[in-house]
């Protein structure tokens, strides 16, 4: 068996595992990269493959040069993207967003593949065509056994950044109870119904769609929604997610009957890549990130740390925070000589503390659990009546409504909306009577209370690992008071 010793070891080749391995690289630390699929296929999975502004220095961190890889003509296939549209044809409903300026839609497969050669650029040592079959530890993960190029093989490392993805299969195999903490461990390994499961395709029409400068979605049945985001006027990822606590959808099959009647699909062709149609299928984290992202000699990043929307499963930006976070806390980690869970707790201070990025998403968490409470046609009618920039917030990456005024303000505007909807019938099709409508809409703005709170706590992230136990009890404390708003029973509590 072959043995290989570096400081860092990165699983994954996608977007956290090419910002971890290339922000501890620049540091010169020893790092390999290890990634299943062969060099040619890397950085291919599914996506959404809408990115917000990737010219801009101050959306992407550390090393990687982004504006580089968006002056790519190979890789931002589409400039004009200005709107966000939420569709509900049943309710004929259509809202419209204003989307951030300098926002694009990508070919993910080529954005992948430039992300690996500026890793390889930054010192990076990549191993393709190596899977991970199980983790070593001994009191701290002390790194991975696999087979390379069908050649079985041991890694040995200070530190494993795990960005294996959504339910990564790291997380199953580290014995996070045997590793040496100063309490109970603080890794918490998601459950299966925290991820929800998607599935795309690279249709190609014949005609420009109308709405090409926009990226689309649409309700569907048990909280799931489809999207249309235009690669280009005739090039459109067409795909679906449905959340995993939900009831099993055969996804490639609502899809096709979902646009086999859309006019702009008729004679369609779905695009090919590597010689076979361009469809793939994914699972995504629908959860607040990780409340602690690492353990001795062990940090997560991406996807396998819940730095996802939890609301629309968007991730390229939170990846690339966390990969960067992950990669600078190793490097500082391996220089200081301590890779213990206080050594690496950088991770989870500067991303939930200092940046903030990762607070944002757990206390957007709270519309996710406040939606699973509420009948799907509740939602969609709820929906509906939202105001447009509350739905902003709900789906978008920045705070707009914090004031009480404007708290009040939007509940003023769902009751306005309610009055001139409900007049014309809209909601007629839903069977919802006016009472549920009116408990929803109470809902929506208690929910909204709960996302201050969860924001306000944290703000105050600790600082250190021997502050974190008080910390999580205050935080479990406004989770319990939230459900019990809800009217959850145990039975249903997301966490």
């Amino acid at each position: 068996m072959v043995r290989n010793q570096y400081d860092v070891i990165v699983v994954g080749g996608g977007i956290a595992g090419c910002f971890a391995a290339a922000t501890a690289a620049v540091e010169g630390i020893d790092v390999v990269q290890l990634e299943r699929k062969p060099r040619e296929q890397g950085g291919f999975i599914a996506c959404g493959d809408a990115i917000k502004s990737p010219r801009d220095p101050g959306h992407y961190p550390g090393p990687i040069d982004m504006a580089a890889i968006a002056d790519d003509e190979s890789v931002l296939v589409d400039n004009n993207i200005d709107q966000i549209e939420y569709w509900d044809e049943e309710l004929d409903v259509r809202k419209v967003l204003p989307y951030e300026t300098g926002s694009n839609v990508v070919d993910r497969y080529e954005f992948g593949q430039r992300l690996l050669e500026q890793a390889a650029d930054r010192g990076v040592e990549q191993h393709y065509d190596t899977v991970v079959n199980d983790v070593t530890q001994n009191g701290r993960v002390t790194g991975v056994e696999a087979v390379r190029d069908g050649e079985a093989v041991t890694y040995e490392c200070d530190v494993l950044i795990d960005t294996a993805g959504a339910q990564s299969i790291l997380q199953d195999m580290v014995d996070f109870d045997g590793l040496d903490t100063p309490g109970q461990p603080t890794f918490e390994v998601p459950h299966y119904t925290h991820f929800g499961s998607a599935y795309r395709e690279i249709i190609e029409t014949e005609e420009p769609v109308e709405y090409h400068n926009a990226i689309v979605g649409k309700p569907l049945e048990e909280m799931g929604y489809i999207w249309y985001f235009p690669r280009t006027p005739t090039q459109i990822n067409v795909g679906l997610g449905f959340q995993m606590n939900k009831s099993p959808i055969p996804l490639a099959d609502r899809l096709r009957r979902d646009i086999e009647n859309r006019p702009e699909y008729q004679g369609a062709t779905v695009a090919e890549r590597f010689g076979k149609t361009n469809k793939l299928g994914a699972a995504i984290a629908l959860r607040r990130p990780l409340d602690s992202m690492v353990a001795p000699g062990y940090l997560a990043a991406g996807g396998a740390a819940g730095t996802t929307h939890p609301i629309t499963g968007k991730g390229i930006r939170g990846a690339a925070y966390s990969g960067y976070s992950a990669g600078r806390a190793a490097a500082e980690a391996v220089e200081d000589g301590d890779v213990s869970e206080a050594g690496l707790w950088e991770h989870n201070r500067w991303l939930f503390r200092e940046h903030g990025e990762a607070a944002k998403l757990a206390s957007w968490d709270a519309y996710n659990v406040a939606a699973s409470s509420i009948e799907v046609n509740l939602l969609r009618a709820l929906t509906a009546l939202l105001p447009e920039k509350e739905l902003r917030e709900i789906v978008g990456t920045s705070t707009e409504v914090d004031s009480l005024k404007s708290k009040l303000l939007v509940g003023t505007g769902v009751l306005r909306n309610f009055v001139s909807e409900y007049r014309k019938h809209t909601f007629d099709a839903l069977d919802v009577s006016t009472g549920e409508l009116l408990e929803a809409i109470r809902t929506v703005r208690k929910t909204r209370n709960y996302v201050s709170a969860y924001e306000h706590h944290y703000e105050s992230y600790p600082e250190e690992r021997s502050t974190f136990e008080g910390w999580l009890a205050e935080r479990n404390h406004i989770d319990l008071n939230f459900y019990e708003s809800l009217g959850l029973p145990s039975s249903e509590h997301k966490y």
